[in-house]
């Protein structure tokens, strides 16, 4: 304690994952891609599905842009792969390390196959590790330290627009979600007379790319079919 301020102590594991980050910032050569997304499709794909789930059971917004980030991962597997030195590893499997936490203390435990796997299966898990997390029960499950293939960050309930997140090594890519906001854009027919705008639900996407494994390209592809899976989120149920 000094009279000017006070120094906290943290943690290992904070202090690992500062580490972490630091070394991926200053060695991977970040770029980013961001797109805007309209979530009206979406939206109403959640309502239909959860008119036939309990209300403790419901899907949420975010565990269907999760599992629209994992049908953009195999429309573009390009992406969903690691820089090796003197080789790129492509993985079968689209494992998600989702970014969430209490107010204090960020986590990003991993969802494994999430290609291969219903939406209410991905929703369940997810639920379970929020409880893990607010009841203090972190110490012990592996898939809290465990490293995916992929980082899914959804900044939206903090009223944050876009956010370029930091890639974990050895993954190639992550990406941020903004709020969902009412917005006006012009109607797709162009309208008739004064009537030319619509209001739409949207949300700006960011995607950082490690330009070692995923050039401009691929990045944008990538982004293409996330846009794709969300505003025609019928596939997401294939």
């Amino acid at each position: 304690v000094h009279d000017n301020y006070t120094d906290y102590p943290v943690n290992a594991s904070s202090i690992a994952t500062a580490n972490l980050l630091s070394h991926s910032k200053q060695t991977i050569p970040h770029y980013y891609l961001t797109v805007d997304v309209t979530l009206d499709s979406l939206i109403d794909l959640r309502k239909t599905l959860n008119s036939n789930l309990p209300e403790d059971s419901q899907l949420s917004l975010n565990d269907l842009l999760i599992k629209a980030s994992a049908a953009a991962m195999k429309s573009c597997p390009s992406a969903n792969a690691s820089w090796m030195g003197d080789s790129v590893r492509m993985y079968n499997a689209v494992d998600v390390n989702v970014v969430m936490g209490n107010g204090d203390t960020l986590y990003a435990p991993l969802v494994s196959g999430i290609d291969s796997r219903g939406v209410k299966s991905i929703s369940d898990e997810i639920s379970s590790n929020l409880s893990s997390i607010e009841e203090g029960a972190v110490g012990g499950n592996p898939s809290f330290d465990a490293v995916g293939t992929f980082t899914f960050m959804n900044l939206g309930m903090y009223g944050i627009k876009s956010c370029a997140p930091i890639i974990r090594a050895p993954q190639a890519v992550a990406v941020a979600l903004g709020a969902a906001e009412n917005r006006i854009v012009p109607k797709e027919d162009g309208g008739d007379g004064d009537d030319i705008y619509d209001v739409k639900v949207m949300l700006t996407a960011t995607l950082s790319c490690d330009h070692r494994v995923v050039d401009g390209a691929v990045g944008a592809q990538w982004l293409g079919a996330f846009k794709a899976a969300i505003e025609s989120p019928e596939t997401l149920l294939l």
